[in-house]
């Protein structure tokens, strides 16, 4: 069965890494969800991809930069839409007041520009057992720094790689098996150029997740060589079934 992984949320018809995007991706039927994770000025974890606010929030400046009280004045829905103006860039603990009513996995994309202190990670990894999400969460991140210090915290989470080209993925899975981490989140056309790769991830005890898919062909394709994970933006929900 094909585990639908909701890029940022619905994104495909809600402003990404929003409560809106993850209320229709679960409304809509999709089985997991991924969503970016970073940090304001004052450590807190916030939902939010980019590095600045520019894109989302048509405001200058980092994330990393502003007190989560400056981030809350700021609109991440106007850009969209305006049906969604007024959406604001949730924290992870607002975040996960829906996200715990995924059936499957929520994937978190920690992005890798945030230094994260021993302490901060506690207080994120904390959050996920008192949320109750620590089962079917999936920590995934370039920052190998910061996987380190989940593994050293908690070493029951499922932690997995992110991949962009074939050369990273066989680095990638080398390290991934000497860390004894469980996953890697490949971009899906190296998947499809190169099939032998799922079958070595697997052999070695490692799940692959294929990034990100919005072409029914590809996703048969991918199923075809035994990819049931898929990350897209828009294949989501009773219409859109393949």
């Amino acid at each position: 069965m094909i585990e639908i992984i909701a890029h940022r949320g619905f994104s495909a018809i809600a402003p990404e890494n929003t409560l809106a995007a993850f209320d229709l991706a679960i409304e809509h039927g999709a089985n997991s969800i991924e969503f970016d994770v970073q940090l304001s000025r004052e450590g807190l974890p916030v939902i939010f991809h980019d590095t600045t606010l520019d894109r989302i929030t048509q405001t200058s400046g980092k994330v990393r930069d502003k007190t989560l009280e400056e981030l809350k004045m700021l609109d991440a829905g106007a850009w969209f839409s305006k049906r969604f103006s007024g959406e604001k860039i949730p924290t992870l603990k607002e975040a996960l007041t829906i996200l715990k009513n995924v059936d499957k996995f929520l994937y978190f994309d920690v992005k890798p520009h945030c230094e994260w202190s021993n302490s901060e990670v506690e207080d994120f990894v904390n959050t996920l057992t008192v949320e109750g999400v620590k089962h079917k969460s999936a920590i995934t991140s370039f920052n190998d720094k910061f996987l380190e210090q989940v593994r050293e915290i908690s070493g029951d989470l499922l932690i997995g790689h992110i991949i962009v080209n074939e050369a990273a993925y066989r680095d990638r899975l080398a390290k991934t098996v000497t860390t004894g981490d469980r996953l890697i989140s490949s971009q899906y056309r190296v998947l499809l150029d190169r099939p032998s790769l799922i079958e070595s991830s697997r052999d070695r005890g490692v799940d692959v997740v294929a990034w990100t898919v919005d072409s029914r062909e590809d996703v048969v394709k991918l199923v075809d060589i035994g990819v049931v994970r898929i990350v897209t933006n828009s294949l989501i929900g009773n219409e859109t079934k393949l």
